[in-house]
């Protein structure tokens, strides 16, 4: 069967216990020999420096066994290190905005966009949304003229309110973008995310028609696709109609475990892909 969408998950190298990666490598090219075997088209690469790996080695090892990139995720070095785009020391703004860079040069070498998720920082208490935005826009403004250099994008995650106090919603992140007024940035969705948050699938997914990057799928209580209440058929509908073509990337807990919760994952989205083209 040809798919609708191509089908990813999120590797993550070096995540402390608890984090929702179904993968946890020491080896990226051993894991995207195993995407491969089990069926999957992409690999998100989530790490917390970009020298940690061997970039051209990875691309080159997953041309050879036609296994695509997905994305790079960045959060690591938000939570292990604290480094934050909005970070009220202007320091710790700065070490954000170069690792991000080193993060771009990865992408191209890679040829994918690097997410932006829990980097962007909280609201912290006594400061305001008016200036916490302005450090994020004006951080992101830098980025994307890098991003420009270097043929490369950005995507910025909708991340609900039990983790995050700013851009929680698909409309949010919109408007974010058009401040800084950057093709090279764009949307990320989480189906998680988006289930806490948003009032309307509909309304949200069609908002980011032209603009939506990357989209991480995972069910109402963050386990794989199939095991909770989200309807995945609607969201596919509607990503189709918006002529969403990249990766959808499985970002879940490991239970069972990791590789059992990829497999009932994929076979999920498989047979409502399956059914969707009989009926198309």
């Amino acid at each position: 069967m040809s798919r609708l969408f191509k089908i990813g998950a999120t590797a993550a190298m070096g995540a402390p216990d608890g984090s929702p990666f179904p993968i946890s490598v020491t080896d990226y090219t051993q894991t995207a020999d195993w995407l491969k075997y089990n069926g999957f088209d992409t690999m998100e690469v989530h790490i917390r420096a970009p020298q940690m790996i061997d970039g051209p080695k990875l691309q080159e090892h997953c041309l050879r066994i036609g296994m695509e990139i997905s994305s790079i995720g960045t959060g690591m070095a938000y939570g292990m290190e604290g480094l934050s785009l909005t970070s009220s020391d202007e320091q710790i703004r700065r070490r954000a905005v170069t690792r991000l860079k080193d993060q771009l040069d990865l992408g191209r070498i890679l040829a994918c966009p690097v997410i932006i998720g829990s980097m962007r920082g909280l609201i912290e208490t006594g400061e305001t949304f008016s200036l916490i935005n302005k450090r994020m826009t004006d951080a992101m403004k830098e980025l994307a003229e890098y991003a420009e250099k270097t043929d490369g994008e950005l995507v910025i995650e909708a991340i609900d309110r039990f983790e995050t106090n700013y851009l929680r919603t698909a409309q949010d992140v919109l408007e974010l973008i058009e401040d800084v007024g950057s093709t090279r940035v764009k949307v990320h969705l989480d189906t998680f995310h988006m289930n806490l948050e948003e009032q309307d699938w509909r309304r949200a997914i069609l908002s980011c028609k032209g603009r939506l990057g990357h989209v991480h799928v995972a069910d109402n209580s963050r386990n794989y696709p199939g095991w909770g209440l989200i309807d995945f058929r609607q969201i596919m509908s509607l990503l189709l109609e918006i002529g969403y073509d990249r990766s959808l990337t499985l970002e879940c807990f490991p239970v069972p475990d990791g590789e059992t919760a990829l497999r009932r994952g994929l076979k999920h989205l498989d047979g409502l892909m399956e059914a969707m083209s009989c009926s198309m």
